[in-house]
């Protein structure tokens, strides 16, 4: 019998572990690369209590391509903005799954507005390539991320509209509103 030691166990960055079993966070689905857009959606309609927007949460997807997608929803990164994310990225934990769909990602642009303020940042995976930059901000609250998934994860797999049920049994007393537009060519 062999031994298993703390010399045993290697600790991954989070971004590491998502690229080694995206399985574990996205699900064992064939199509993983819509299994990641679904979980982005379901994630954005249902935020935490302390960046919840006001209202119902609006959530408007755009696929771009085969391994592309831009989603839009109401609601800010983080309390006041943070620029306290992952990496010192403007992608806070109140974001986690999107986080992990950054990971999977060759690149991901973060745009996110309140109170008159908004930040733009590029990440390659989830590490920021920049600093973020200050741009004209749009009415509202809100925050735009455009995933661009890596082709080395996805090789057999293409978006697809959502799959599974964005609401659970009896998971939220507003359940807000999703778009989805299919920009393709064809």
């Amino acid at each position: 019998m062999s031994e298993y030691t703390a010399a045993d166990i290697t600790v991954l960055e989070f971004d590491e572990s998502v690229r080694r079993r995206p399985g574990m966070y996205f699900g064992a689905d064939p199509h993983l690369a819509t299994s990641v857009l679904t979980a982005v959606v379901i994630a954005s309609l249902h935020p935490g209590p302390k960046v919840a927007p006001s209202g119902p949460p609006e959530v408007t997807v755009e696929i771009l391509d085969d391994l592309a997608f831009s989603t839009t929803d109401n609601w800010p990164t983080g309390p006041g903005g943070s620029t306290d994310g992952y990496h010192g990225s403007v992608l806070t934990s109140y974001r986690w799954v999107h986080a992990a769909a950054a990971a999977v990602s060759t690149q991901t642009t973060i745009e996110t507005w309140h109170a008159g303020h908004a930040l733009r940042q590029q990440l390659a995976g989830l590490r920021p390539a920049g600093p973020p930059h200050h741009v004209d901000a749009p009415g509202g609250t809100g925050t735009t991320l455009t995933f661009r998934l890596d082709p080395a994860h996805f090789t057999a797999s293409a978006l697809d509209a959502p799959t599974r049920d964005l609401h659970a049994e009896g998971c939220c007393d507003i359940p807000g509103r999703f778009r989805l537009r299919d920009g393709r060519p064809g």
